[in-house]
């Protein structure tokens, strides 16, 4: 694992990061969700506290007036319970609606709304007791467990921390009307909760953080997986230049093919050959039929041998040609007359034989 863990050098690419979100493998902290349902909670509870305090006196006198009453029908039984069930919606309903909007909104927020099929399919190494000991005694389950124990020490030790404040305070009551009793008590308890809710919140942040963090190693690759990829991305360089080398082939073969049809090879003499080709009224500059350097060019001269293309010998010119003119191409403007002046030479040599 670890071995594994030092090979991953490379940073994931955007392929790999597209394929974890289709996966759903995305950062995801329960520890920031806990803490927003916990902070939803207690918003909800300190806006309606005077409500659920009402409540809770109906409901408390409902069952002491139906705890002292021997003659009930079963029908006042029913209202009774029917009121009391009515109570507990309205004192619970409110909290539980909340934190399910709260940690939906949080769980969405983390990882999008998106349904992923595979991740619903069960997974029989998530439930096999051998991958479960893997993954208490992996470095992610050991991770879990710290922040168990520090999340109890932490709240624990604000607890006692408050608590150790309060204590004179708490201990004066005693000989205090129930009603301050229970006023400071109230207010203590919610100090309490509000610190540990914050404590809660910041190893939430820092969870989250640690998770992003976890969630990109996760991801990274070793050499040979971004090789793997680009060469999947872009094909096999091996099959690119095999498919290459015989696209030269078959245009080197087309190219020699049009040799014959030259009027002329120039020459440099010996590295570079070009073909040109004149045909008045179709084209209107001369135009590269065929050039190549070193074998390519004594094939040139060869084919051109073969069929009687006179073949001239022009080094600057053979260069200027080979290194401007595609093969198809017309000679630039600033080569005509040079050009042109071979081609004279030629035409008019070709006269006199004929003649």
């Amino acid at each position: 694992m670890a071995d594994d863990a030092a090979s991953r050098t490379e940073e994931p690419t955007a392929k790999r990061r597209e394929e974890a979100l289709a996966e759903g493998r995305v950062p995801q902290s329960v520890e920031v969700t806990s803490a927003a349902v916990l902070m939803a909670a207690l918003l909800v509870i300190s806006q309606r506290g005077d409500d659920a305090i009402a409540v809770l006196r109906a409901m408390m006198r409902r069952s002491l007036l139906a705890a002292s009453a021997t003659d009930l029908t079963p029908g006042q039984v029913a209202g009774v319970l029917r009121g009391m069930v009515s109570d507990s919606v309205t004192l619970v309903g409110p909290v539980l609606a909340a934190t399910a909007v709260v940690g939906l909104a949080v769980t969405v927020a983390q990882i999008g709304l998106r349904i992923v099929p595979k991740r619903l399919v069960p997974d029989p190494a998530k439930i096999s007791p051998a991958s479960g000991l893997q993954r208490l005694v992996s470095k992610r389950g050991g991770v879990e467990l710290l922040k168990a124990v520090l999340k109890i020490l932490l709240v624990g030790w604000v607890a006692w921390k408050l608590i150790a404040a309060a204590e004179p305070r708490l201990v004066a009551l005693a000989a205090s009307p129930p009603r301050e009793i229970l006023s400071i008590a109230g207010g203590e308890l919610q100090r309490l909760i509000v610190w540990a809710a914050s404590m809660l919140a910041l190893l939430a942040a820092l969870d989250y953080a640690w998770q992003r963090r976890q969630h990109h190693l996760d991801l990274r690759m070793t050499r040979t997986e971004v090789k793997d990829e680009r060469r999947q991305a872009e094909g096999d360089p091996h099959i690119k230049q095999r498919v290459r080398r015989a696209y030269q082939q078959i245009a080197k073969r087309r190219m020699l093919v049009e040799v014959p049809t030259a009027d002329v090879v120039v020459t440099n003499p010996v590295h570079l050959a070009v073909a040109l080709r004149y045909v008045a009224g179709q084209t209107g500059a001369p135009t590269v039929v065929a050039k190549g350097a070193e074998h390519v060019a004594e094939r040139i001269k060869e084919i051109a041998r073969h069929h009687g293309v006179p073949i001239v010998e022009r080094r600057a010119l053979a260069r200027a040609l080979f290194r401007t003119v595609p093969i198809g191409g017309e000679i630039p403007a600033t080569l005509y007359r040079a050009v042109a002046e071979i081609l004279a030479y030629i035409y008019a040599l070709q006269a006199r034989r004929a003649g």
